[in-house]
């Protein structure tokens, strides 16, 4: 979910001028002629919740088909028990608010997520939405409310972790649900408003001591992915280690480090890309730590992460 460099392709002018900002200085750019001129599509109002988009197209309720080869007309398409998708036809608008994205350091690899909290409802839901491109911060930063229309979108699982993207296949041919092309996406997103960081939907989830979070049943929809704030220790902590050091890096150019939760024996991943600033941290020793940051699980390692988002993430709140 990590993004190790910034690269310069042949991209559009006015992405150039993002990206431009993102590599130089990490100053936060001017958005206004983004927004004013490149972002507003008008979109119908929304006609289904997140939640009703997770247990309908992201939960694996055995409908998923397994066809031989993946075709542009197929509604329905599975890899294995971890990755399917589906093809929506027809105008399904959601609305929500920006919780998550790759930030100044690009640490959520083209990623954002949008959250909504309906305390009418007392519902909290979230889902990743993945958007083709190496700097979307500025473009849709966090605070920002967005109505989406999944009409011509593909919503479904990668790792059993709900995601809303497209289709493509690997250099090794393995078909997986991606990243929007960004072109795409601008059809189908409305901004609504100023972007306010405050709103709750912004807020951590704190999970510490909550063991619910962390049982099978919980590894269906709900209640991830989402932003989320845990406590624990590092278990390979030495006093010099980092989090993410060049010799460990896996072929998804990132560290898993293991927590050991505050609140008892249950462990998760710290997954932390090699190529930004939060990889440099030093993991301190029989000392608790506070974590914030994008939190989902992993199928494939059968546990349970958190990816910090930038360096302020990581607080060391001593012997607890």
């Amino acid at each position: 979910m990590m993004n190790r460099y910034l690269q310069i392709g042949a991209l559009a002018i006015t992405t150039m001028v993002g990206f431009a900002s993102c590599y130089d200085d990490l100053d936060d750019p001017d958005t206004s002629r983004f927004r004013d001129e490149e972002l507003q599509v008008e979109i119908a109002e929304p006609n289904i919740t997140i939640g009703e988009i997770k247990n309908k197209y992201c939960s694996n309720n055995g409908k998923v088909g397994l066809p031989s080869g993946f075709a542009s007309d197929s509604l329905r398409y599975s890899r294995n028990s971890s990755n399917w998708e589906t093809r929506i036809t027809e105008d399904l608008i959601f609305e929500g608010v920006i919780s998550a994205n790759d930030g100044a350091l690009g640490c959520l690899y083209q990623l954002l997520q949008v959250r909504n909290i309906d305390t009418e409802a007392g519902t909290d839901q979230a889902i990743d939405v993945m958007v083709k491109n190496t700097c979307l911060y500025p473009l849709y930063p966090v605070g920002q409310r967005v109505r989406i229309n999944l009409n011509g979108l593909y919503a479904g699982a990668y790792s059993r972790s709900p995601r809303i993207g497209y289709p493509y296949f690997t250099s090794s041919g393995n078909h997986n649900l991606g990243p929007i092309p960004l072109d795409i996406f601008r059809q189908h997103v409305m901004l609504i408003g100023q972007p306010d960081p405050t709103q709750p939907e912004c807020q951590c989830v704190s999970v510490s001591g909550t063991e619910d979070w962390f049982t099978a049943k919980t590894k269906t929809v709900a209640p991830y992915p989402t932003i989320a704030t845990v406590r624990g220790k590092f278990l390979e902590a030495d006093g010099t280690a980092t989090l993410a050091p060049d010799e460990l890096e896996d072929a998804g150019y990132g560290v898993n480090r293991t927590l050991q939760l505050a609140s008892g024996n249950v462990t998760m991943f710290v997954r932390t890309s090699t190529g930004n600033e939060v990889s440099h941290i030093v993991m301190p020793v029989d000392a608790t730590v506070e974590l914030s940051g994008w939190f989902s699980y992993d199928s494939f390692d059968d546990k349970w992460q958190i990816n910090l988002r930038d360096t302020s993430d990581f607080k060391i709140i001593g012997n607890q």
